[in-house]
């Protein structure tokens, strides 16, 4: 039979996967295309937008952000996906049934010949008992007791991650509250504020610049102008930083609340409607932030899935013990029998393990130890954040206070201002600066009240009090929105939940 020559399939062999190889590089998206994802992102975000029906209240706030914030999503999502994981590691459990089917062909019979091994002789004469084509098929059922005990700690693993990610959007969601609080009073003080700050910075300015004129033709004391002068910028510069803080916080609760940028938004719930004022216990706020923080919970969890692991090295030093069985088939019409079934029981032990195990084990146990020790040291973090957050509190309830007591004088100084300066014993460029710094004042006392819910809201935030459980609903937002407003209430009223009881300590 001549030689066949297998030199050109084999280039072509070769130059597919070289076509293919050069095929792997991918081209950066060029600026058409960027430009057309952004066109199309932005679409999809301004489809997503949904306008205010009315007033927005703190309640309403939080609820929106919650139910429309991108972040609530990806994390609700992600414990959609532990839980897939955890239902696929349960799957993996079961026994194996596999089942396959295949074609065999070649171009000439499969036929040997058989030498005695005694006489060297050949004994039998070329000849073959499988045919050149044939087809087979078979079903096989497999089981391992090792392979199950592996699984069963993975799936535990997989259960315990599945619980992270509840604590994951615990956090998340505490997250949005704190932020979403804060930039609300931020933007309900903007909203009262920066209608007089406009008209009052363009009223200063007139006036700094008549001083700047009257200073030049020298027809007053220049000291007292300068004096004037500086005293004005201050306040001016005062003034200007508060409003672009204020303007910044109202695009912030736009972009939280998912509203278009720009939208005009009336809000219904002013600071001097709820003003806590509550006695707050260290100690209980420590025993609440210790059991109920996101951080230690996931730690916890994590002790747990690494605790598996030692369980896992240990079950891999034993023998593995697996139960087989097939059923058969064979097109060869030269078998006796085409079809046939098989059983068996197969042991395997790796006797490196007995190595190897021994030091995986005590890998494993420190990281349970490792775990105990982070837990410990996170816990020693956040009580230092409570005790912390309760003293930016009694600060902002201080602050606020003097605040007020300073924006009583200075209404009464205003007053006075405007009496004097229609008596002539005052100019109007003095009334304008005294003006200025009672503007300030009321808006001091704002931005302390501010402070100081923002503060109570760091204050829950810090001990894991959650505002709305990890499992709520948050596609109804009317429903949402009142279980807000519920959890606010108790929240001004200082009011803690209460840890269960324990009687003995648990390992």
């Amino acid at each position: 039979m001549p030689r066949q020559n297998t030199s050109r399939p084999i280039l072509a062999v070769i130059g597919l996967l070289t076509l293919a190889a050069c095929g792997i590089r991918p081209e950066p998206l060029t600026d058409e295309a960027n430009v057309s994802r952004a066109r199309a992102d932005r679409a999809v975000i301004a489809q997503n937008y949904v306008p205010l029906d009315g007033p927005l209240s703190l309640g309403g706030a939080i609820a929106r952000a919650l139910k429309y914030n991108y972040d609530s999503q990806l994390a609700q999502a992600e414990i959609g996906l532990q839980e897939k994981q955890l239902d696929l590691a349960m799957a993996q459990m079961l026994p194996r049934l596999a089942t396959q089917a295949g074609y065999n062909w070649r171009n000439n019979p499969n036929a040997a010949e058989s030498i005695n091994v005694r006489t060297r002789e050949q004994s039998l004469a070329w000849s073959y008992s499988e045919q050149p084509e044939r087809g087979n098929a078979d079903i096989t059922f497999s089981w391992n007791a090792l392979d199950l005990g592996v699984s069963y700690f993975q799936a535990k693993q997989q259960g315990w991650r599945a619980l992270i990610a509840v604590e994951r959007r615990r956090k998340v969601i505490d997250n949005i509250v704190k932020t979403t609080a804060q930039a609300y009073w931020r933007a309900s003080a903007a909203e009262r504020m920066l209608p007089k700050i406009d008209p009052m910075l363009a009223e200063a300015r007139r006036s700094l610049v008549t001083s700047q004129k009257v200073a030049a033709q020298s027809l007053q004391n220049p000291m007292v102008l300068l004096d004037f002068q500086q005293n004005m910028i201050i306040v001016l510069a005062e003034l200007e930083k508060i409003r672009n803080d204020m303007a910044a916080a109202q695009v912030e609760i736009t972009s939280l609340i998912n509203v278009p940028p720009g939208s005009r938004i009336s809000y219904s719930t002013a600071p001097e409607d709820m003003h806590p004022a509550f006695a707050i216990d260290n100690h209980k706020l420590e025993d609440i932030g210790l059991a109920m923080r996101p951080e230690l919970r996931i730690e916890a969890y994590q002790q747990h899935i690494d605790r598996q692991d030692i369980y896992k090295e240990i079950l891999k030093m034993m023998p593995g013990v697996g139960v087989f069985g097939s059923l058969n088939y064979d097109s060869n019409n030269l078998l006796y029998k085409n079809t046939w079934g098989e059983l068996g029981v197969r042991a395997t032990f790796n006797l490196f393990n007995m190595v190897q195990g021994p030091r995986a084990i005590a890998v494993a146990e420190k990281s349970v130890e490792l775990d105990e020790q982070r837990r410990i040291a996170l816990s020693v973090a956040l009580l230092g954040q409570i005790n912390l957050s309760v003293q930016e509190y009694a600060n902002a309830l201080d602050s606020y206070k003097t605040a007020e007591q300073m924006d009583r004088i200075g209404q009464q100084v205003g007053r006075v201002a405007d009496n004097v300066t229609l008596a002539g014993v005052q100019t109007e460029a003095d009334r304008v600066r005294r003006q200025l710094t009672v503007l300030t004042t009321r808006i001091n006392r704002d931005k302390a009240l501010a402070r100081v819910h923002g503060a109570l809201t760091s204050v829950y935030s810090s001990v894991g009090v959650d505002l709305v459980p990890a499992g709520a609903d948050l596609n109804a937002l009317a429903d949402l929105t009142k279980q807000v407003e519920a959890a606010i209430r108790d929240w001004q009223s200082g009011r803690l939940p209460e840890l269960p009881m324990v009687t003995a300590a648990v390992n």
